[in-house]
């Protein structure tokens, strides 16, 4: 046999064992899914709402049984917890969740937060049973497989189900009224003068795509707004250029369709419909499409104390992710290759910002917000829960002049005391109530000394966040 003919028979072997190697991961993976052994969890949280520290806290919590505060969660209770590893998630093409260096930055002297994540990871974490059945114990493994994604890439789903038209009229509806445009009414000017028919001027418009993308940015950290689109724009310096179009007004479809290609309407369309079909849609059919459950993260606390709008604005927010997620219950076909949204949890995070009387009030708030949102979503089958949790405590409560206080270290690492206003488990009814809520945002506080390889790691109701995640398959 020639050289050449040997080395390509030994490359034909190769491949063939490569390829005997993937059928078998595939069909390992075929099989958890059948026999619920494997579940893939999206999670995301709109802004500051804390997902690398929570995703931390879930992974410690779950790795070390002997340190997990874990009583509301039945394995940990029962001794059945046995441990879990963290594994790549292979078959994503993700980057792993950087886990190692998140916990550094919580167990660091002093210890910081971890820092947010502005883009895709996966990681897998095979979680270790024990059971028993006819007398003799069995050992059991779930595959939970996390993809974590930025809460500023949901906001863009809607966009998929919308024109370039509707979307202008939707924005222009919002920029015109109160906070938007009172933030930018300059902007919100510029942006109306444009007209749709006239011949763009692309350093024109390149020079108001800059002003809106701060103006997104100013929405989100000094107005605590949530419904902010381009959501990329927010965390990335691709050049999108997309932006609403207030004029299109009432002009019809045909109208709109039959303008020149170089008028503003027609650049901007072009730029609108070529990131919906470039960045979100690809986003949505290799992410979306594998979900079985969604946790969605909420800073509902500093939403509260940033007033009304940004309160609406988040109600908003939850009613356009109402419509983006396919869920139902998942048959055996359905789980290997279309799985649906079989269950959606939203969580309040941060609650040792107060104290734990308001917890309830702070959950049944949250409740609320779903209800209002998800009416519709609810009648068509989508299992909708909330909680309020914190990923890690970094509070405690104490009694100063017969009042409870939290306590705490602010992020200098002085020790400080605070009260905040009570949270109440209904929204103020009238304007002036309001101001019950005016300037009390709670200090931000660091992680607490003396966590991590060797501590517990404290937390609030993190044990009936797993329970909701994943009560139903342990």
């Amino acid at each position: 046999m020639s050289d050449r003919a040997g080395s390509r028979l030994r490359g034909l072997k190769r491949r063939w064992r490569a390829l005997r190697r993937e059928a078998a991961d595939k069909s390992h993976w075929a099989a958890e899914r059948l026999l619920d052994k494997r579940i893939c969890i999206g999670i995301t949280g709109l802004s500051g709402a804390g997902k690398s520290t929570l995703i931390s806290s879930l992974i410690y919590q779950l790795s070390h049984p002997d340190r997990a505060q874990l009583p509301g969660f039945a394995p940990a209770l029962n001794g059945r917890l046995l441990g879990a590893e963290l594994h790549p998630a292979l078959d994503t093409g993700l980057p792993l969740f950087e886990y190692e260096k998140c916990l550094q930055a919580l167990t660091a002297h002093p210890p910081r937060w971890p820092e947010s994540t502005r883009d895709l990871s996966a990681l897998e974490l095979h979680v270790h049973l024990q059971g028993r059945r006819l007398g003799r114990d069995y050992h059991q493994t779930l595959v939970l497989e996390f993809r974590d994604y930025p809460g500023e890439w949901l906001m863009d789903l809607p966009l998929l189900h919308m024109s370039f038209t509707e979307w202008c009229r939707q924005q222009g509806s919002l920029l015109a009224s109160s906070p938007r445009a009172e933030i930018a009414p300059e902007l919100l000017r510029r942006l109306q003068a444009l007209t749709p028919e006239d011949t763009a001027d692309t350093r024109e418009l390149d020079g108001l795509w800059q002003d809106y993308r701060q103006f997104l940015r100013d929405c989100r950290s000094v107005h605590k707004l949530s419904y902010l689109q381009p959501g990329r724009a927010l965390l990335d310096a691709e050049e999108y250029g997309v932006m609403p179009l207030p004029g299109v007004g009432h002009r019809t479809a045909a109208e709109l369709g039959a303008l020149p290609e170089d008028s503003v309407y027609r650049v901007l369309e072009a730029r609108y419909r070529d990131y919906v079909e470039s960045v979100v849609a690809p986003f949505v059919e290799s992410h979306f499409r594998h979900l079985d459950r969604q946790l969605v993260l909420v800073d509902l606390i500093g939403t509260l104390y940033a007033g009304e709008a940004a309160l609406d604005d988040m109600r908003r927010a939850f009613g356009h992710i109402a419509d983006t997620f396919r869920y139902g219950s998942n048959g055996l076909l359905r789980k290997l290759w279309r799985p649906r949204v079989d269950r959606l949890v939203f969580a309040a995070t941060k609650v040792d910002q107060v104290l734990a009387a308001d917890h309830d009030a702070l959950r049944q708030l949250l409740g609320q917000q779903l209800q209002q949102s998800f009416t519709g979503a609810r009648r068509r089958g989508l299992p909708l829960y909330c909680e309020a949790i914190a990923a890690v405590r970094c509070s405690n409560e104490s009694a100063r002049d017969g009042r409870r206080i939290l306590v705490g270290h602010d992020m200098n690492g002085r020790y400080v005391g605070f009260e905040n206003a009570e949270i109440f488990a209904h929204l103020p009814q009238e304007e002036g109530e309001w101001g019950h809520y005016a300037g009390g945002l709670p200090p931000q506080l660091r992680p607490p000394v003396g966590i991590g390889r060797e501590g517990y790691l404290p937390h609030i109701r993190m044990d009936a966040l797993l329970n909701l995640l994943l009560g139903d398959k342990v």
